[in-house]
């Protein structure tokens, strides 16, 4: 499920926080993290990150293991699950919502069954509604009040963010805090919806709703759960696209069969897949092969990741501002985990029986 190269991103609360104080501004589709030390010394920037504790629990799980902490985590899930109260908890934080409905003309019935694209049009007119609310109806300070009583920020946080929001003019939410108003209005849409007949009231909504708080630190979501796709369609992360699930699935399952150990591909093998489409207009398929490594290019990478790993091991530590130069993680292997070389195979039956390091 990890691949040697993935994180785990920060807690949304953390960034919700952090964007509310001006200290955190934009994601950029890409992963906010956590990083274990900053490293700046011999001219050189990076960071030092080890693996979560999220991602040290979903190994376990994958090998069958579990500990106390997993099944801690497991039970709050099922209880908070099954609450029966967490919708009606969950409406009372809306009360300056209740009044945004549906205009129902002559042919629309509310109880009526709508299409999907019905759906999503009624959704978007209410959306159009909750932002004039935010951004016009309602007094500014009182706005950024009913999303700090909704995120629960305690009351030092709270003072320094009104001081913030005091200190020079915004001429809305978004602009003060674009991460914590993209999470806002996803819950607030799930209410408006709720409170219109629009979407419905299973208890792991809630739940399940978060994973677009994750989106804005991706370039491709992808889910077959109808509620999700609602609320996308209706929020439109900034920089993402989307791919069903199903076409994914399907998709990989067309690569395992072309990619063979003999035959591996670095990128999906099917060009007419929407995979493949997706991933050349990521990563610019083209110029990634214009700019292909020459062997001079490896021996100097390989000469330069030597360092790295001599840096990231000395101990050194130092702060720096802006983007690092390098970026280095620590994580567990079992011996049946895909080797990093991306050959395809086991670690087992490459690297690790070679005995070989892994550049």
């Amino acid at each position: 499920m990890f691949p040697y190269n993935a994180y785990v991103n920060m807690r949304h609360g953390i960034v919700i926080e952090k964007s509310l104080l001006g200290e955190f501004i934009d994601a950029d589709n890409r992963p906010f993290l956590i990083a274990d030390r900053s490293i700046s010394t011999q001219g050189k920037n990076g960071l030092k990150f080890k693996e979560t504790e999220e991602e040290k629990s979903i190994k376990r799980w994958k090998e069958g293991r579990f500990d106390t902490l997993d099944e801690i985590i497991s039970d709050l899930w099922r209880s908070e699950s099954k609450d029966d109260t967490v919708i009606s908890d969950f409406k009372k934080c809306f009360g300056h919502l209740t009044d945004i409905k549906r205009r129902l003309g002559d042919n629309k019935e509310i109880n009526k069954k709508l299409s999907d694209e019905e759906q999503l049009k009624e959704l978007k007119e209410l959306k159009v509604r909750f932002l004039e609310r935010m951004n016009v109806e309602l007094e500014p300070g009182e706005a950024l009040l009913k999303m700090l009583e909704y995120f629960k920020t305690d009351s030092e946080t709270t003072e320094a963010i009104f001081h913030r929001w005091s200190s020079k003019p915004f001429p809305d939410l978004e602009t003060f805090a674009e991460y914590a108003f993209y999470c806002y209005s996803i819950v607030s849409m799930y209410y408006i919806g709720i409170n219109n007949n629009l979407l419905g009231e299973r208890k792991t909504n809630l739940l399940d709703l978060e994973y677009l708080f994750y989106a804005p630190f991706a370039k491709v979501f992808s889910t077959n759960d109808k509620f999700l796709m609602a609320l996308y369609n209706v929020i439109e992360p900034k920089g993402v696209t989307f791919i069903s699930l199903l076409s994914l699935k399907e998709d990989l399952a067309k690569f395992q069969k072309l990619n063979t150990p003999d035959n591996w591909s670095q990128h999906p093998p099917d060009k007419d897949t929407e995979t493949f489409k997706i991933w050349d207009e990521t990563f610019n398929l083209k110029l990634s092969e214009r700019l292909k490594p020459t062997e001079k290019d490896m021996e100097r990478a390989k000469k330069e990741f030597d360092e790295i790993l001599k840096l990231a091991e000395s101990g050194e530590s130092g702060i720096f501002n802006g983007e690092p130069d390098f970026i280095v993680k620590e994580s567990y292997y079992s011996p049946n985990d895909p080797c990093p070389c991306k050959s395809g195979k086991p670690l087992k039956d490459c690297h690790l029986k070679n005995n070989d390091s892994i550049v």
